[in-house]
């Protein structure tokens, strides 16, 4: 899975693509899984659930696919938040798929051993944000998120998005953004994982 600012991105670049309306809304439901990390990198037995989590990323597409479906009609005086909390799980998904693989295998020939790519994954994804900011994410993005009320969705309540956008809005660049250049990822990668989402979307609404 990428970074909160990867998330952002891809839905600051989607938001007409899937005709969203309600933009802090939108924002807001392409973080909202991740809020069960507030205090720290949630277990397992926690953050799965969040994600619709599987290992097998079919299933996991499926789970994503029929929770859209079965969300539709509670979500109807938010369906932008609903679009949101979906991107954030295909994004999840596709990301996966496509662009960590490529991310990994460098780390891996650059000499990481395995135990230490989770952690240089993360690092790479910090310069990642630093490089991604902008007026785009804010001018627009954090604006718009800040003046939301949070939605309860899944496993994750109220009060924890509440928190976590509390976090997102205020300190979390000062803490997840490294000044340097990405070594590895890239725009490119995002604009793949966003093609494969548009497809998703497609099929869905």
């Amino acid at each position: 899975m990428p970074s909160a600012i990867v998330h952002l991105k891809a839905a600051f670049d989607m938001k007409e693509s899937l005709g969203v309306k309600n933009i802090g809304q939108f924002y807001m439901g392409a973080v909202s899984p991740d809020a069960v990390n507030i205090d720290g990198f949630a277990d397992r037995s926690v953050r799965y659930p969040a994600h619709l989590r599987s290992l097998d990323y079919e299933e996991w597409k499926a789970t994503a696919r029929a929770f859209c479906k079965e969300n539709k009609a509670r979500y109807t005086e938010a369906e932008d938040f609903l679009k949101g909390f979906l991107l954030h799980i295909f994004t999840d998904i596709y990301w996966d798929e496509l662009a960590q693989p490529i991310l990994f295998a460098r780390l891996r020939e650059k000499g990481a051993k395995p135990e230490e790519l989770r952690d240089l994954k993360w690092k790479e994804l910090y310069r990642f944000n630093y490089y991604l900011q902008g007026g785009w994410l804010y001018d627009e993005v954090l604006p718009a998120i800040s003046k939301t009320e949070p939605i309860a969705i899944g496993t994750v309540s109220e009060e924890l998005l509440g928190r976590y956008l509390d976090h997102l809005t205020g300190e979390y660049m000062k803490e997840r953004a490294i000044a340097e250049p990405p070594k590895i990822c890239s725009t490119e990668m995002i604009t793949q994982v966003e093609e494969a989402c548009l497809k998703e979307f497609k099929a869905l609404y």
